[in-house]
């Protein structure tokens, strides 16, 4: 069992609904929540018809996250993860939201995909049911979007999230006040036409058992527990309930927060789109989900199992990189960067993102070798990446691009703040140079020495080594014509 800094491990989702919090201590190998915090701050909602998260929004979810850091205290950075999903994803002004609330919070906030979300809620569910061999359908409705997962006991085979959640499906409806018939088949609709789209896969893969892993899920199961005990949502139940509100019924909600109950309705009208899309007949309610798996992934990373390497792995097969060229550069790139210093990057292993950038440098090379740095860069950029946070995964794809031909310098990478943007130099420097050294697509006998000051970087070879190598010194001269226009010198010898 690996030696953690602490047994206590904290996981916090930033959700377009609600933020959760949750604290777990390891107990002789088992973990056990200590704490739990919700609060249902709604981002999905206060996003403006321009898409910019309001400033009463802002102010609620940061006094949110002013709470949730003195539960933080005395975890360790490293056993912490926060993540935000698809109102963060959406938003226009996130960057600038993220900058307070990280300040609030103490603590950095990854942005995952969508993709990302469906395999931590379903490393969620895996993690806290029977392993069975049953393949499950696991379904999560949040307040921006829903994920679908097919898996079986801890590996997900199918991961899909579709634009429609509770708060999205009530910002459909036209009434404000009590909800009938027309209001709700609008967001019933709307969410038929997004599940229609995967329909054809899901079904063809099957399942065994479903799962539904969500507030709105638990909220629905509370409301039918005379009918189905609280754990369960059958197809014939919900269907009563669907008229009840059709029909302009006062559900019985005594004990349900009023923000819960503004947006149960559209929760309600999805799970029958549901039901109705997948030809479901019940579907079992289960307390885990996206944070839960948050901790288990953070859990794995610590321990060596990395969700991250097995994805570097598939796209290495799926573009058929040559792996022992792949191995060749990063040992190199590595070598030169255990050499030198650059600035750290908030809560990325310079080290780590180097190695799958040096792992995956030709990936683009399936498409075209004229310009395979863009492709690559386009892949990295644009694909679901298990395991990383879209931040994490942009500074993936800005090194691949930037491999070789011009180097944009470090006031023209994509999005990132200057101390990042500096920090990107150093990581590329021994990236450039290894992919350079490497074009013979041959072990180096003598790997060469780096030194640096400042922006100026000097390589040193065993003696008359370049002389025996012309073409090497030929494409370090042009290397250095590059460097010099991106206002950076290297000399070699």
């Amino acid at each position: 069992m690996p030696n953690y800094a602490s047994p206590y491990f904290a996981a916090i989702d930033l959700g377009s609904n609600s933020f959760h919090l949750l604290v777990t201590r390891l107990n002789q190998g088992l973990l056990e929540v200590v704490d739990r915090e919700k609060e249902m701050v709604q981002l999905a909602r206060g996003l403006t018809v321009r898409g910019k998260l309001s400033v009463a929004v802002q102010q609620r979810a940061i006094h949110c996250l002013l709470r949730f850091a003195e539960r933080l205290r005395n975890i360790p950075a490293t056993q912490i993860r926060v993540v935000g999903t698809k109102a963060l994803r959406s938003a226009v002004n996130a960057e600038e939201f993220l900058r307070k609330a990280e300040k609030a919070l103490g603590h950095k906030i990854e942005i995952i995909s969508g993709y990302e979300e469906a395999r931590l809620v379903y490393q969620g569910l895996a993690h806290c049911v029977a392993n069975d061999n049953n393949r499950r359908l696991v379904i999560d409705i949040g307040g921006g979007s829903t994920e679908f997962i097919i898996g079986r006991d801890l590996e997900p085979k199918l991961l899909e999230s579709l634009n429609i959640g509770c708060i999205s499906g009530t910002k459909l409806m036209v009434r404000t006040g009590d909800i009938d018939a027309k209001e709700l088949r609008k967001v019933y609709l709307a969410a038929a036409a997004e599940i229609e789209q995967i329909r054809p896969a899901y079904v063809a893969a099957g399942w065994d058992i479903v799962y539904g892993t969500s507030g709105t899920m638990r909220a629905v199961a509370e409301l039918l527990a005379d009918q189905d005990g609280g754990a369960i949502i059958r197809r014939h139940s919900l269907m009563q309930l669907v008229e009840r509100l059709g029909k302009q019924e006062k559900l019985i909600t005594k004990n349900m927060p009023k923000l819960r109950r503004d947006i149960l309705p559209a929760g309600i009208a999805i799970i029958q789109a549901i039901f109705d899309q997948l030809n479901i007949a019940k579907i079992h309610v289960a307390d885990a989900t996206l944070k839960e798996g948050l901790i288990y992934d953070l859990m794995g990373r610590l321990d060596n199992r990395d969700a991250r390497l097995d994805t570097v792995a598939k796209l290495q097969t799926q573009y058929q990189v040559d792996r022992v060229q792949a191995q060749r550069v990063t040992e190199t790139a590595l070598h030169f960067w255990h050499q030198i210093t650059g600035p750290l990057i908030p809560a990325v292993s310079r080290s780590k993102i180097l190695t799958w950038a040096a792992m995956l440098h030709e990936v683009g090379l399936a498409i075209s070798h004229a310009g395979h740095h863009l492709h690559g860069h386009y892949i990295l950029r644009n694909s679901d990446l298990a395991g990383f946070g879209r931040y994490e995964q942009y500074i993936l794809a800005e090194l691949v691009r930037g491999q070789r031909k011009k180097i944009l310098g470090e006031n023209r990478f994509e999005g990132f703040e200057p101390q990042v943007m500096q920090a990107l130099i150093p990581l590329l420097v021994c990236l450039r140079l290894s992919v350079l050294l490497h074009r013979k697509r041959e072990k180096l006998n003598h790997q060469p020495l780096l030194k640096k000051s400042g922006k100026q970087f000097r390589l040193v070879f065993p003696a008359k080594w370049l002389d025996t190598h012309p073409l090497t010194r030929s494409g370090l001269e042009l290397e250095a014509k590059h460097f010099s226009a991106a206002g950076l010198k290297i000399t070699f010898k």
